[in-house]
This record gives C-alpha cells, sequence and structure tokens, in this order.
C-alpha cells in the first residue's frame, strides 16, 4: 500500500503520540528511581552532582522497568523518522547496521608489537600467522549514507602494511569477506558486529588452507560444508548493537549453527568454567542458547562454547592432524575455534583480554605449541584491551633440575574432591613443568583429571587434563609460582580424582609423574 505525504505525516504523529505516552506510563513507573534520590538530595544527604549521577544509574540498570521495550519503541519511532544514525548504530544502505570509526590512528607501535612477537616465536622455531577477521563496513563498497566516513578498513590497511614490510604472515580474510556488500550480507549478521555461521565456517576453511600451505602434510577432514548440518531458527535474536536499538529499527536475526554429520569424541575445558566430555554438541555448545530467546538478555552468537574465557583448551585424541595450535583470540574466534577442534588434536585459546595469569610468552615457554594463530577484529586497534602486549620478545624456559614422583593414587569416596599432595617444595619466582607417563581410570567415568596449584588454602592457577589425549600424546602442564607467599605460607600441588568435585565412585592412578623446576629468561 502506497502512502501519501498526509498518510505518511500522520503516521509519524500517530507513531509520535504513542511514544510520548509510553514515556509518561514509564516515568510514573519508575518514578522511585527519581524520587529516591531527590529526597536524599533535599535531606542534605547527597549534593546535586551525587543525585544526578545516581538518577542516571538507576535509569541504566535494571532497576529502570520496562527499559528495553522503551528502546524498542523509541526505534520504532526514530525508524520512522527516517533516521540512518540513532543511539550510536548506523544503518546502512543495504538495511543492515554496524558501528563504525571516524577517526585514523597510527597502528605502528602495534604492528611493532606483533612483529616482535613473530621474531620471538621464530627464534623457537614456531610459525606464526596474523589473520585480519573481516569487518562489516566493505572495502570497496559505500554503504555508509552521505557524510559518514569510516576509518576502520583503512586502519587495518595501514596495520597489515606494516606487518608485510616487517616481513609477519598475514592472512587477510577481508579479501574474500568484506570486499562488496554482497559478502556481508552473506556472512554477517544483520543485528550484530559478528560474523554468522556461513562466515565463521568460511573463515575455518580459509585458515586450514592457509596452515596446509606451511605443513603441507595437514589433513583437510571436515572442511566440506557436506559433512555439516545446519540448523536456521528465524527472527530469533538481536546482535549487540541491535539491543541498542530494539527490533523495530534494527529488525532480528535467525540463530544459526552448524552441528557434524560424522562422529566425534573431544573434551573442553575453559578455565575456571567449564569442563565438557563427549562428542562435539556436547563439548562445545551450550544447549540454553539453542532453545529460547529474549532479545534483550540471551546472547546468542554465544551458543558456541557459551562466551569468551581467558583460557580454553581443546583436545581431540582422535584427530587426524596430531598440532597442537595456539589462538590468541577476540571473541569472533568462538565458533572457528570449535570447528578447528575437529581437527587438530589439541588447539589452546588465549585471551589476552582477560588472562592474567602469567605473559602470553610465557605461557608459550611452558606450554609449546606447534604454531600460534593471533586473530583480531580491525575495530579492537583503538581498544585499551590490545595495548603492545608483545614488544617484550619474550623469555625461554631454563631448567634447574627435575624430580621424580612416582604414582600417586586418588581415590573418589564421597561426592567432595579428594585429592593427594604431590611431595614437592615449590619456590616463589619459579617455573614448572609437571608432567605424566599415563594417567589410568581404575574406576568410575571422569570427565578428565584436575590439578591445582594452592598457595594455603587460596587456589591460584589449576589445569584439566584430558585422560585419552595425554595416555595417547602428552600430559604437560607449565605453570608459574608467584613470589607474594605470605609468612607461614607454601604453595602445594593437588591431584584430584576427577574434575569440578565429581569425585564419587572414582579412581585416577597418575603414572610417571614428573616435575621440572626452571626459571624464563630472555634469549
Amino acid at each position: 500500500m502506497h502512502l501519501g505525504i498526509n498518510g505518511k505525516r500522520a503516521v509519524r504523529m500517530a507513531g509520535c503520540a504513542l511514544f510520548c505516552l509510553m514515556v509518561l506510563v514509564l516515568a510514573f513507573w519508575n518514578r522511585k528511581l527519581i524520587l529516591e534520590p531527590v529526597t536524599e538530595f533535599l535531606r542534605g544527604n547527597y549534593g546535586f552532582e551525587d543525585m544526578k549521577k545516581e538518577v542516571q544509574e538507576n535509569y541504566l540498570d535494571d532497576r529502570f522497568r520496562g527499559k528495553n521495550e522503551l528502546i524498542t519503541l523509541n526505534g520504532g519511532y526514530a525508524r520512522l523518522q527516517g533516521r540512518t544514525r540513532y543511539n550510536g548504530v548506523q544503518l546502512m544502505k543495504n538495511g543492515m547496521i554496524t558501528s563504525w570509526t571516524s577517526k585514523m590512528m597510527d597502528t605502528s607501535d602495534f604492528a611493532e608489537s606483533i612483529s616482535g612477537f613473530s621474531r620471538y616465536l621464530d627464534g623457537l622455531g614456531i610459525p606464526f600467522l596474523f589473520v585480519m577477521e573481516p569487518f562489516k563496513i566493505p572495502t570497496e563498497e559505500n554503504l555508509l549514507p552521505a557524510g559518514v566516513t569510516d576509518r576502520t578498513n583503512e586502519i587495518a590497511d595501514q596495520a597489515l602494511a606494516q606487518l608485510k614490510e616487517k616481513e609477519v604472515p598475514v592472512l587477510d580474510l577481508r579479501e574474500d569477506m568484506s570486499r562488496t556488500g554482497e559478502m556481508v550480507r552473506q556472512y554477517f549478521y544483520r543485528t550484530d558486529h559478528h560474523w554468522n555461521v556461513e562466515g565463521s565456517f568460511f573463515a575455518y576453511q580459509k585458515i586450514m588452507e592457509a596452515i596446509q600451505e606451511r605443513f603441507p602434510d595437514t589433513k583437510m577432514t571436515y572442511t566440506d560444508r557436506h559433512l555439516w548440518e545446519k540448523t536456521v531458527v528465524p527472527n530469533f535474536w538481536l546482535g549487540s548493537d541491535g539491543r541498542r536499538v530494539g527490533p523495530l529499527y534494527a529488525g532480528t536475526d535467525a540463530l544459526d549453527y552448524y552441528l557434524p554429520s560424522f562422529e566425534t569424541e573431544m573434551s573442553r575445558y575453559s578455565i575456571g568454567v567449564w569442563t565438557c566430555k563427549g562428542n562435539f554438541r556436547e563439548a562445545n555448545m551450550r544447549e540454553w542458547l539453542l532453545e529460547k530467546s529474549d532479545y534483550f538478555k540471551m546472547d546468542t552468537y554465544s551458543r558456541y562454547l557459551g562466551g569468551g574465557y581467558p583460557l580454553t583448551l581443546h583436545r581431540n585424541a582422535g584427530a587426524e592432524n596430531h598440532r597442537k595450535i595456539l589462538i590468541v583470540r577476540d571473541s569472533f574466534v568462538l565458533p572457528v575455534e570449535c570447528f578447528l577442534s575437529t581437527e587438530f588434536t589439541a588447539v589452546d585459546v588465549l585471551d589476552p583480554r582477560m588472562y592474567g595469569v602469567m605473559s602470553e610468552t610465557d605461557y608459550i615457554a611452558l606450554n609449546p605449541p606447534d604454531l600460534v594463530l593471533f586473530m583480531i577484529y580491525p575495530e579492537i586497534f583503538p581498544s585499551i584491551y590490545y595495548p603492545s602486549y608483545f614488544l617484550d620478545e619474550g623469555k625461554n624456559l631454563e631448567i634447574l633440575g627435575e624430580s621424580d614422583f612416582g604414582d600417586i593414587q586418588v581415590s573418589g569416596t564421597s561426592g567432595n574432591a579428594d585429592y593427594q599432595l604431590a611431595p614437592a617444595s615449590l619456590e616463589g619466582g619459579k617455573s614448572y613443568v609437571l608432567t605424566m607417563k599415563q594417567i589410568q581410570v581404575e574406576r568410575g567415568e571422569p570427565d578428565g583429571a584436575n590439578i591445582r596449584l594452592y598457595r594455603g588454602e587460596n587456589l591460584v592457577d589449576e589445569t584439566v587434563l584430558d585422560i585419552d589425549y595425554g595416555n595417547r600424546y602428552e600430559h604437560r602442564w607449565g605453570f608459574q609460582i608467584p613470589d607474594n607467599a605470605e609468612e607461614g605460607e607454601s604453595y602445594q600441588l593437588r591431584f584430584y580424582a576427577g574434575v569440578d568435585g565429581a569425585t564419587e565412585n572414582v579412581q585416577l592412578d597418575y603414572q610417571g609423574i614428573r616435575l621440572r623446576e626452571g626459571v624464563l629468561k630472555k634469549p
């Protein structure tokens, strides 16, 4: 139906009236959010700035009843007005929404830090690949309205040119994923800045091709889409940009994910949060994000893994490629790391925004991989979460001594976390590498073996070992001892029967335990 000028004016006026009515209703409904701080101000308990700050905070948190409904209605009104920019979100010509960066930045320090990291890995004989993830605004087609300029791709081009000049190996996924508006529509969500499942799967394919170039014997066993079953549920969720403006402005996105149609058996440990063992779905998918959706509360992009973690360890003893891959990552990697976990026996994933146990280079020295990928989204370059991490070219592990502990047997007799202590004296400031020949399951079906480092009764660090993987390839844990023990406290290793306290009717025999003591020194 075509509306004339008067018809469009009437629709806008009706929308405006509805919006004003909604504002009045919500203001009355949330009157306590204003009355409480104003009352404290009148009583002299608050200054004016304190009162204003609390009112602002009250209207931004979950105490504001109807906040999401107001966002939705306000977004619908903005769309009726024809606004292409609203609440920090830009509407593109193809109907998708995005964020943007209007200021240019110098990436010299960032490029130098990545170059230093690459040189450090080269000194250890570990190949490195810098992966530039695609940005939602195309590199060769202008989808932004007149007067809006985005510099993100320009910043990315500058960084890549600097890295190539320093001979750092790079893979620019933008070339095949975000050159045109058609590519962006194919590989990105409408309301979120992340790639959709088609985009993440395509990235997995391109990364496997790049790895095969470096390691010609790499088998690309599962990169064929026909080996995966795709699920699509329309109109299921709102992305991070969409939650700022509501579904009437942004539209909605489908729930989409791939599951393997081939048999899998693997495990996944995310530090301090999850330990999962079973097939691909059991190890990697968060089921509650597949069953229901609340547009403003459910982050369905995190259907793989459930979100980002400081450190995640994927283990797959039956994978065709016996290699350990380390990925230094941002949130784009969530689905990609799950796809890669079907191809390699070990995939470690470290997020520098959250991982504070040790530096990235120290982690590599203590837990050396066969290949390192650094994957980053161009818009993160200006972020405070990615400063110059790798200007320090890293350290090598110098072994000072070894101790052979023989075997430790742990039996769980209840639902509590039963454990045995390792007979070791651990020193502050030292680094250690713990290895075992075998972990024998004498009783029960544990998800893994759990070893923890304590200072007194305070947990300092821990790891979960996949028993099948380690028995076939390697049981290893490299860790550091902080130099901050208080008087009377000591560090100790505890070996557990099972994981997360699930020790009842479980008995593990840790065999051939060896602890190497060392220090990390600059080469």
